[in-house]
Formats: structure tokens, sequence, C-alpha cells
């Protein structure tokens, strides 16, 4: 019977700890976009890598029709705490770069995996080319 009361509780626990995660993921988000919302040619994408027992992370790029990069938010850690913080080393370049200098830092990682935030980035990234690259080919057709 306490074994049933304490998974119930730890259940319960995590529940709240998910809304509350959530709760920011989704603030962040509408920052992001209330910034830049009205303003034409502006794209926001975004990679999310879970880990099980390592730290995940969400990657979020806003990235203008030149493939530029305008801002970079980053979200790792294991924690419901963890918060998005903005990445300025990846302002002003071209998606293209962020995405080869991921894939060349990968060679070293080659008995471990990729860390979860260098992976969610480049999955942002590569979302960012395609989708921007499929939109200039429709307009041009």
């Amino acid at each position: 019977m306490q074994l049933a009361i304490i998974l119930c509780a730890v259940l319960i626990v995590q529940y709240v700890l998910s809304l509350i995660q959530i709760r920011s993921y989704k603030k962040n988000i509408d920052k992001i976009v209330r910034d830049y919302k009205g303003e034409d040619g502006y794209f926001m994408f975004s990679g999310m890598q879970r880990g099980k027992f390592r730290p995940g992370a969400i990657a979020v790029l806003v990235v203008d029709q030149d493939y530029i990069v305008h801002e970079c938010h980053m979200l790792k850690g294991m924690s419901v705490l963890t918060k998005f913080k903005p990445i300025d080393s990846y302002k002003g370049q071209h998606v293209g770069e962020i995405v080869n200098d991921v894939n060349d830092s990968a060679a070293k990682y080659t008995k471990k995996k990729l860390p979860a935030f260098k992976q969610a980035l480049l999955q942002a990234g590569e979302n960012a080319l395609l989708t921007i690259s499929k939109s200039k080919i429709s307009m041009e057709a």
C-alpha cells in the first residue's frame, strides 16, 4: 500500500514539474515570436535532442531568407529549472557554416555520441536550410 502511495506521489510531482517546464518553454518561444512579429523574411527553427540518462537540449534559431542567423537560444540540461540562454557566437553566421562546424566537431566524438546541444543545433540548422530552400524554389516556380 505504501509503495502505491509513493508511486502516485512521484507521478504527481513529475506531472507538476512537466507543466512548469512546458510553461517556461512556451513563455520563451512566445517572446522570440513577439520580437519578430509583423516582420517578413524571418523564420524560426528548433531542434531537440532528448537524453535518457544524459542532459537533453533544445536549440532555437531565428534565420532570415538569406540563411543568416539573427538569434540563437539554447536550453540544455536535465533540470526543469534550466532556462533558455542566448548564444551570441552564432549571430550573423550563415546557417551552413554552423552545420559544417557541428559536423566537423562530430569527427572527434568517434566513440561517444555528439553532445545533445550540438545534435539539437544541427537539427535546427538542417531544418532551416531545407525549409528556406524549399520556399525559395516554390517562389521561383
